[in-house]
């Protein structure tokens, strides 16, 4: 073979970090260095927990997943280290951002060949798909494990020259009888089966328990080893508690003596030693979409016998009598067949050595060979990528700015967000507001499911807590609580916005915050929605809003997609009342938050197809936007006299940045439901009013403090920065980041993680 390559980074997490994706990497890596010692190899390393590995020389950059300028930093040191080829370990959730949509922002700046191993292929669009598909684009070459892989992707129409098939590795260890190391764990004169591999709920561990007590009957010399430390996702989340439901059920049904728990993850040499002692590798897992297991590629290569349900992976690794195959949740096959293995050596032996032969493909020396062949033909093939225009960079990343929480972590108190500030120092004086917080709450939302950082949640828990007591027993809201909360008018009746944008909060929480916050936000919503029906134009808009997000966790409620119909029957019929030929609006006027009516419409398009509720939504968006165009820059319609019908002019200041946001989000709306890219160019114009490209060419946005001033005046910019004014800001930065930058491939802006305060 011509030897074409002379460098190569291989890019995922990496040991000591804990989990599959690490000890992948790792031993890659490490079988490259021992195959080809003349090439330059190094890794680049995902961290969840920065500086808490020691990595090995081997790892010369970091990446922290969750802090995007990382990863333009990563991108920087791959194109400067005069390397041949990027290969990158991909599983979704290594990488920061919803889906690992991050990687997306490396990968695009990357001029080198990218040959990605997907260690996970979905069968079906779980919100994925716009990730896979620019993964799959850029791409050079696609390396999947398993054959069921393979056929898998070219079903999702990426070309099949482009996917390689390549086996998980498997250290290459000699056939060897499991009785030789068995003193070692004090298991002499016993059978044992094993187990192995990060431990959570979906590892079916209990019922392999359950089968115990049936062999033990014919087999009383049995033991079975659980090896591996619970996984660190599922620690994080709900600590011991599934192990400590098998150690419950072990006690239970009397096996202490035959279960042994060994706590612990483990490295290869190790791991090799708990495997020989194995007469059998069982694999009870729950979940058939699984289309790789590092721990099966293991015990085969080791020439193990196997019992495992069918999930994909081991369905095809099986085959051909390598393994036995029971159903998912059959305590009482994986006890047959155990022991039909211990009764019969001969079979047994048999399966071992038919599994032991099939791994001899799997070694890591001859992985690594069929790796190079792949990068060889992917630097052959490799096309460099097309310069952008000077249009697409319009926004680029480097000008867009971070996501800073600094002034919205000024603003909240113990309670929940301030109304006002003076400059940048809080106004306790005007307290609180409904608005304010239910609008926060979206904010903190989005931010945790975004970056899925917890150290938003305690800003979350108190948005949430502050809308909850805000309402009355009968689901009504009090907008105005002084610095002590106690209401300013307990009487009062709030504005129909008000409710509106309450009902728009709570929606947003139900469908994409965490367990319990979304089910107090259910509550707090199901009190509410019963007065939709009588809310205003803009209240109306609003919770349509909050019932499209309401719907995405409870897609079949069919007494809120009536509500839909109704609120939208409402809308149009205002439209109906007020359009002419050259004014197509819902009102007589052009005053506040005018984007989010037709943004409104939009939204309901999706659930309802209907070609007059996208015709509306259309003519009103392209009459909005036709006013507010001004010399190829966002002109909003200021608060110092609005718009009328009939008039030629509109009052141009005071601007409000609710307006820009509003703008940003119709155009973002527009865009996902006609495909029609003046949206994008419309977006960016809307997104660069707050950066500088307005009327008076002053920026709204402040980089120091991460605040949003609240106007921009005929004599400048208001320098107070209130909470609906950052806010707002922080909505339109992250729809921006979202949509606009994606759609350009020029990768995410840079959103830093919530700065510790």
């Amino acid at each position: 073979m011509t030897q074409k390559i002379q460098s190569i980074a291989f890019l995922g997490n990496y040991l000591p970090r804990k989990c599959g994706i690490a000890t992948f990497t790792t031993d890659l890596c490490t079988s490259f260095v021992s195959v080809f010692p003349k090439i330059k190899i190094f890794a680049i390393a995902m961290t969840n927990k920065p500086e808490e590995y020691e990595y090995p020389p081997m790892v010369k950059f970091e990446i922290r997943d969750r802090y995007i300028p990382d990863y333009d930093h990563a991108a920087d040191f791959i194109n400067s280290s005069d390397l041949d080829i990027l290969c990158i370990q991909h599983e979704y959730g290594i990488f920061g951002g919803e889906w690992g949509r991050y990687l997306i922002t490396l990968l695009k700046k990357i001029k080198i060949p990218i040959v990605t191993t997907l260690h996970t292929v979905l069968d079906e669009d779980m919100g994925q798909k716009k990730v896979f598909d620019e993964l799959m684009s850029i791409s050079s070459k696609i390396v999947v494990l398993s054959k069921t892989a393979v056929d898998m992707l070219v079903n999702d129409d990426v070309p099949r020259e482009k996917i390689a098939f390549i086996h998980h590795g498997i250290p290459d260890i000699p056939f060897v009888d499991p009785n030789f190391y068995k003193d070692t764990f004090k298991v002499m004169g016993k059978k044992v089966i094993l187990t192995f591999g990060l431990i959570g709920p979906d590892k079916g561990i209990e019922y392999m328990i359950d089968a115990m007590p049936i062999i033990k009957e014919k087999h009383p010399d049995i033991v079975y080893m659980i090896l591996g430390a619970t996984h660190p996702e599922i620690i994080k989340h709900c600590g011991e508690e599934y192990r400590l439901s098998l150690r419950r059920k072990v006690e239970e049904l009397k096996l202490t003596d035959m279960v042994q728990f060994h706590n612990r993850f483990v490295e290869i040499e190790e791991l090799c030693t708990y495997l020989s002692v194995a007469d059998i590798y069982v694999t009870p897992y729950l979940k058939e979409k699984q289309i790789s297991s590092g721990t099966l590629a293991y015990a085969m290569g080791m020439g193990k016998a196997v019992i495992s349900t069918p999930y994909w992976y081991a369905k095809e690794l099986l085959s051909d009598n390598r393994g036995i195959i029971v159903d998912f949740k059959d305590s009482q096959a994986l006890a047959q067949n155990v022991i039909d293995l211990l009764d019969n050596d001969v079979k047994l032996h048999r399966m071992r050595k038919k599994a032991f032969q099939f791994g001899r493909d799997m070694v890591w020396h001859n992985v690594a060979l069929k790796y190079m062949s792949l990068f060889n033909q992917a630097v052959a093939q490799y096309n460099p990528k097309k310069t952008f225009s000077a249009e697409q960079k319009l926004l680029s990343p480097a000008n867009v700015p971070a996501i800073n929480l600094n002034h919205l972590n000024s603003l909240t108190t113990d309670f929940g967000i301030l109304q006002h500030a003076k400059f940048t120092i809080p106004d306790f004086k005007h307290g609180y507001c409904l608005d304010d917080n239910a609008r926060a709450l979206i904010v903190a939302t989005k931010y945790y499911k975004v970056f899925n950082d917890p150290d938003i949640l305690p800003y979350l828990k108190k948005y949430m807590a502050f809308v909850m007591y805000s309402q009355r027993d009968d689901g009504t809201f009090i907008n105005f609580f002084n610095m002590d909360l106690n209401p300013v008018d307990k009487d009062e009746v709030v504005s129909d916005d008000c409710f509106g944008r309450a009902i728009w909060g709570l929606g947003y929480c139900i469908a994409y915050a965490p367990d319990y916050y979304w089910m107090i936000g259910k509550t707090c919503f199901d009190n509410a929605i019963k007065y939709a029906d009588n809310l205003n134009l803009r209240g109306s808009a609003y919770a349509l809003l909050g019932l499209h997000y309401y719907l995405k966790r409870y897609c079949g409620s069919t007494w809120e997609k009536t509500l839909i119909q109704k609120l939208v029957k409402k809308i149009i019929g205002l439209y109906k009342t007020n359009v002419t030929q050259n004014w197509q609006w819902f009102e007589s006027k052009l005053t506040y938050s005018n984007g989010v009516i037709p943004t409104a419409l939009w939204i309901a398009y999706n659930h309802l197809q209907d070609q007059q509720v996208y015709d509306t939504a259309k003519s009103t968006t392209d009459f909005l936007w036709n006013i507010c165009i001004r010399n190829n820059i966002l002109s909003l319609v200021g608060s110092n006299g609005w718009m009328t019908k009939g008039s030629d002019e509109k009052c141009h200041f005071d601007q409000q940045p609710i307006d820009a946001a509003w703008m940003v989000t119709l155009a973002q709306a527009a865009y996902r439901c006609t495909n029609d890219t003046i949206y994008l160019d419309y977006m960016k114009k809307a997104f660069a009013w707050y950066l500088g490209r307005n009327d008076l060419n002053l920026p709204l946005y402040d980089y120091i403090t991460g605040g949003c001033y609240d106007g921009l005046m005929s004599a400048g910019v208001n320098r107070n920065q209130g909470a609906e004014s950052t806010i707002m800001f922080l909505l339109s930065l992250m729809a921006y980041n979202e949509t606009v930058v994606e759609e350009d491939g020029l990768g995410i802006s840079t959103v830093s993680p919530l700065q510790k305060i």
